[in-house]
């Protein structure tokens, strides 16, 4: 029996190292929070401290726990090169050139336009509804960490890794792209708890996009994956039971 080393371990399966790992919530606050406090133009604003904070702690705390038991997970999700190994693969691939700057500014917009709503005066939401935005833009998260602890190959390029299989259990038995239906929970929720109905706008038509390149990524995994037609049978749902 093989005992397993640093020096016969797959460099995918090593955890990252831990410094990287401890300067992830600075990241998180600092990417979230340059689209959140210079549009309000109030570094105070309660609504933004409260929503930067808690996608912060989450996203940390989950990637702190999938880095330990799964860090494959992260290296697939930091790829930034396609391995293009078909033909199904490479043109759904060449789709993210429009789809991926279409789906940054509209998230990015859900998260300014209630930002410029606090900065101008515009009419906000209460407390209570604004913290009923932050409960369901947790959920949200939640879903989308669970779904990335359990798919080892998830990554943020429409790509099909040599090794990779067909994931149908836990999550997605449920739905095929939990991932999707978790941050499409935590878009659409995240201007509520900006308090603002205005930035469910562009958050909306965020989710419209991701709606397309699901098609794109689905019609490529038909095409290249061993199974997944007959799973697309199987469990109907893209996002959400019952509805799409």
């Amino acid at each position: 029996m093989e005992t397993r080393t640093v020096h016969n371990v797959d460099k995918m399966d090593q955890p990252l190292p831990t410094w990287l790992m401890l300067l992830l919530p600075l990241y998180t606050m600092v990417a979230i929070g340059l689209f959140v406090f210079p549009f309000a133009g109030d570094w105070l604003w309660l609504n933004g401290w409260l929503f930067v904070s808690s996608f912060s702690l989450s996203t940390s705390i989950a990637y702190w726990i999938i880095n330990q038991k799964n860090p494959r997970v992260l290296r697939n999700r930091m790829k930034t090169k396609k391995s293009g190994l078909t033909n199904a693969t490479q043109q759904a691939a060449s789709s993210d050139r429009f789809i991926m700057p279409a789906l940054t500014l509209t998230w990015l917009a859900a998260l300014a336009v209630p930002s410029l709503g606090h900065r101008f005066g515009w009419p906000s939401l209460p407390l209570a509804a604004a913290i009923a935005g932050l409960v369901m833009s947790n959920a949200g998260l939640i879903v989308m960490h669970a779904a990335v602890m359990q798919n080892a190959f998830a990554s943020k390029l429409l790509d099909i890794n040599q090794d990779q299989h067909l994931i149908d259990t836990g999550l997605y038995g449920i739905v095929r792209h939990p991932l999707y239906a978790g941050v499409s929970i935590w878009i659409l929720f995240a201007p509520l708890a900006l308090g603002s109905l205005w930035g469910m706008i562009p958050s909306v038509l965020s989710v419209m996009v991701l709606a397309m390149r699901i098609r794109f990524e689905e019609d490529m995994l038909v095409s290249g994956m061993p199974g997944y037609a007959q799973y697309r049978s199987r469990v109907r749902y893209r996002l959400f039971p019952g509805i799409y």
